[in-house]
C-alpha cells in the first residue's frame, strides 16, 4: 500500500535546498548592505553633527605634528584646556569644566569635610585676624584655641601688613602637618602647635537669645545640613524656644535637595516650595510632607543671599511662614547641573538647565527677593563672619528680635 506524507514543503526537496542557499546569501547580502549604510549613515550624522569642531581638531593635529615639546601630558593639557574653554565661552556665568581632581575636591569642600585644625577665621580689617568659631573634636578644640582669640602670627610669620588669605597662606594643611600659632588673648600672647587633620566644618551655627527666641544661621545647604537644622531646633525647642530667626546672609547657596528637604521642615503639609522647569525635563513641583514649625519665624536674607538661600527665602515668605528682615538678595533663580564626561577622561561638566520659580511663580533671577522690611547694617561689618556680628551692632538682627517679640505668642 502506498504511504502518503503529509507535509507543508510545497517544492520538490532539491530544488528548496537550492532556493535556501539563495535565500542565505540574500540575507548575507543584505545584511552587509545595511551595515555599509548604517556605518555610513552614522558617519555622515557624526560629520555634521562635529563639523563645528573640525578646527579644534586640525588645531590639535598641528601641535602633535609640528610643536618640539609635544608628549602625552600637552595633548592632556591641550584637551582639558578645550573643554574649560567650552564651558567659559558658553555665555553661562556659572558654567565650568572640572578634571577629575578638581571635582573631587569640590565635593569634598562641599561635605564639610577638609584638613586642617577646626577654626572659622573673620578678617576685621588692618591685619586683625579673630578666630569666631572652634568647632568641636578639631585639633584647635584640643590645643585650648578659644572663639575671641586674635592670630597674630603663623609659624613664625606676623599677620601684621598681610590680608587674611596671604596669612593663611602660611599655615600648611597636610595630614599630619605640624603648625605654630600665636594668638593674642586679654593682652597675652599665647602659643598654641596643632597638627592638622581631616575635621568636619558644621553649616549650621545656633542660640537662644532673650524673650525665648532662638536664632539659627545656616551658612550653606552643604555636607549634613539637613541633620544640623533639624538638631539645633531640637536643642533649642528643649530650651523653651517659641519663636525663630533663621538667618541666611551671606549664604550662597548649595544643593536643592538639601534646600527642599529644609523648607519641609519649617512649611506645613502639602505647601508648594518651588517650581523647577527646564528644556528637557517636565516641570517638577516640589511640595512639603512635614506639619512644619508652629512657631513665627523672622528671616534674614542680604545681597549675599543667593540660589538655595533665595529659594528657601522665597518658599517661606510666599506660604506666608516668615517675615523677611535686611536687603534685597543676589537674585540667582537658575539651577545647575553636573554631567559627566566620558571617553576615558573622567571630568564634569556643569551648567545651567534649570529656573526655580517660587510658589507666587516668580523667578528671580536677576532681580532677587525683596524683604517685607529694608534694614542696612552698618557700614564697617562687611568683614565680618555673620554669627560674629556684634549683637549690639546688627541691627538686622535686631529688627527680626523687635518684631517677634512684638507679637503675641
Amino acid at each position: 500500500m502506498e504511504e502518503t506524507r503529509l507535509t507543508f514543503e510545497s517544492v520538490p526537496v532539491k530544488a528548496k535546498r537550492r532556493s535556501r542557499r539563495v535565500s542565505v546569501w540574500l540575507c548575507v547580502l543584505c545584511a552587509v548592505l545595511a551595515a555599509a549604510f548604517g556605518i555610513l549613515f552614522t558617519s555622515l550624522y557624526y560629520v555634521n553633527r562635529f563639523s563645528e569642531l573640525e578646527p579644534v581638531s586640525e588645531a590639535i593635529e598641528l601641535v602633535k605634528k609640528n610643536y618640539y615639546f609635544f608628549d602625552d601630558k600637552t595633548q592632556e593639557s591641550m584637551v582639558t584646556g578645550a573643554l574649560k574653554g567650552l564651558s567659559s565661552y558658553m555665555g553661562d556665568d556659572y558654567a565650568e569644566y572640572y578634571t577629575k581632581a578638581e571635582y573631587d575636591e569640590l565635593l569634598n569642600s562641599n561635605s564639610g569635610t577638609f584638613i586642617g585644625m577646626g577654626v572659622l577665621v573673620s578678617d576685621q580689617g588692618n591685619s586683625t585676624f579673630i578666630i569666631t568659631e572652634v568647632y568641636d573634636n578639631t585639633p584647635a578644640k584640643e590645643a585650648g584655641i578659644l572663639v575671641g582669640d586674635q592670630l597674630i602670627r603663623a609659624n613664625g610669620e606676623p599677620a601684621e601688613g598681610k590680608d587674611l588669605s596671604e596669612f593663611l597662606g602660611f599655615v600648611t594643611h597636610g595630614e599630619g602637618d605640624v603648625n605654630t600659632v600665636v594668638v593674642l588673648r586679654d593682652g597675652q600672647e599665647l602659643t598654641f602647635t596643632v597638627t592638622m587633620r581631616q575635621v568636619y566644618s558644621p553649616y549650621v551655627t545656633y542660640k537662644m537669645l532673650d524673650d525665648s527666641i532662638g536664632y539659627i544661621y545656616i551658612s550653606g545647604f552643604h555636607g549634613q545640613v539637613v541633620r544640623e537644622v533639624k538638631d539645633a531646633l531640637d536643642d533649642l525647642r528643649g530650651q523653651g524656644m517659641e519663636a525663630l530667626v533663621l538667618d541666611v546672609r551671606d549664604d550662597l547657596g548649595g544643593s536643592l535637595s538639601d534646600v527642599c528637604d529644609i523648607a519641609d521642615i519649617f512649611l506645613p503639609k502639602n505647601k508648594v516650595i518651588t517650581t523647577v522647569r527646564s528644556r528637557v525635563n517636565k516641570e517638577q513641583v516640589y511640595r512639603t510632607h512635614s506639619d512644619g514649625l508652629d512657631m513665627p519665624i523672622a528671616m534674614l536674607v542680604n545681597g549675599y543671599s543667593a540660589s538655595a538661600s533665595e529659594l528657601l527665602s522665597g518658599a517661606l515668605k510666599d506660604n506666608g511662614a516668615a517675615e523677611l528682615f535686611g536687603t534685597v538678595t543676589f537674585g540667582k533663580g537658575i539651577v545647575q547641573t553636573f554631567f559627566n564626561i566620558n571617553f576615558g577622561r573622567d571630568g564634569t561638566i556643569k551648567f545651567t538647565t534649570d529656573a526655580y520659580y517660587t510658589p507666587a511663580d516668580v523667578c528671580i533671577q536677576g532681580t532677587g527677593i525683596t524683604p517685607d522690611h529694608i534694614v542696612e547694617l552698618p557700614e564697617g561689618l562687611t568683614y565680618y563672619n555673620i554669627p560674629s556680628i556684634p549683637y549690639e551692632s546688627d541691627t538686622q538682627l535686631q529688627a527680626a528680635v523687635e518684631y517677634l517679640r512684638g507679637l503675641d505668642r
